[in-house]
């Protein structure tokens, strides 16, 4: 069968079934602006002077997800401007382009008695540490504003299948049984659905917005996860991504790890992979930290957790931004960066880097 076939086949067997689910749920016929609908409230809420966020609570509505690119809320067969998201090179584009205007909602509904909760983000809060610290875990803190979640029946999370996902979940106390999947739950009828504003998306620039989190975020994650503890941990250590997916399909590399890792062990360096550790005991990794060194990733989030003055080296390419640096200097941490071009596959923050020995060593005196 040569592919041609093959594609028309499948474009046929994707009509009959998007047919099918429109038969049994109906077509979507337009788009509602949240603020126009009685059956839907917006309150509002604001951290700071430049952080004000709105939170959407959608009586007797859907909630469809293809759990990366596009969520919609929707009510009376309508798609609802304001809390519905349609990701387009990174960027939330125009409501008009989410896909359930055109495809409808192709997955079996999903009936829930009261109230879920979405924390939805796009396909970063899936897997991605950084993206669940920083976009996922502070709407919580948006909809505890003014909602009591403890009355939340559901929370709707990207994905729950991350170690770091279940363990923090685990410590913010959020019962096990009111967790459900986007991966599992695609679509969705409730008595009430929620949904609260971008944490930090505000302008809707997310490739600049990222640079600059919100003190607020900060101070939350600071609050909900720092503790005293008793165990004891390297003070300087190297931060080794053999296990990050990223090093695996050679997106973002250092060539001469292994000879940068010997150097560092010389000098006092022990070398971990943040994946060995709980959620907790990275945080407490990082908190007791005098010094820390490592590649450009997820892995810095933890950044959020140290002592001011702790010393950061972050390796990277010339193209990775300053989201890091930033996030060093809120903290009043002592950050330094070696930033290198990328020898090859140089894109968005990625590319296989060589780092000088003897450049590192002028960083760490």
């Amino acid at each position: 069968m040569t592919n041609s076939i093959k594609k028309k086949l499948q474009s046929i067997t994707k009509y009959i079934g998007y047919s099918i689910f429109s038969f049994f749920f109906g077509k979507i016929k337009g788009i509602v602006n949240s603020a126009n609908h009685e059956l839907i409230d917006v309150f509002k809420t604001t951290f700071d002077k430049s952080s004000s966020y709105k939170i959407f609570k959608i009586n007797k509505g859907r909630i469809y997800t293809d759990t990366i690119n596009d969520t919609a809320f929707i009510i009376e067969n309508k798609l609802i401007e304001g809390p519905s998201f349609q990701l387009r090179n990174v960027k939330n584009s125009n409501i008009s382009n989410n896909i359930v205007l055109t495809k409808g909602t192709p997955r079996f509904k999903k009936e829930l008695k009261g109230s879920v909760f979405s924390l939805l983000t796009g396909g970063a809060g899936n897997a991605n540490y950084w993206h669940w610290l920083y976009d996922v875990l502070p709407r919580l803190k948006i909809l505890e504003d003014k909602i009591n979640i403890n009355e939340i029946d559901y929370f709707l999370f990207p994905d729950l299948k991350e170690k770091f996902q279940i363990q923090t979940l685990d410590f913010l106390k959020i019962p096990k049984e009111k967790r459900i999947s986007s991966k599992k739950f695609r679509h969705i009828q409730s008595d009430i659905a929620f949904a609260v504003d971008h944490p930090y998306v505000i302008n809707n620039d997310p490739s600049n917005e990222i640079q600059n989190i919100p003190d607020w975020i900060i101070q939350f994650l600071r609050a909900k996860f720092l503790k005293k503890t008793s165990k004891k941990f390297p003070s300087k250590f190297y931060i080794d991504r053999r296990d990050a997916k990223s090093n695996h399909s050679k997106l973002r590399r250092i060539i001469n790890e292994e000879e940068l890792k010997k150097f560092l062990i010389k000098k006092g360096y022990s070398i971990i992979a943040l994946s060995d550790l709980s959620f907790e005991d990275q945080i407490s990794l990082f908190n007791n930290a005098s010094e820390i060194i490592g590649l450009h990733g997820a892995g810095f989030a933890n950044l959020t957790f140290c002592k001011p003055q702790t010393l950061v080296l972050e390796l990277k390419p010339n193209n990775a931004g300053f989201m890091y640096s930033n996030l060093a200097k809120k903290l009043k941490l002592n950050f330094r960066d070696i930033s290198v071009a990328a020898s090859t596959y140089s894109n968005d923050q990625q590319g296989l880097i060589s780092i000088p020995l003897i450049s590192l060593e002028e960083k760490l005196n």
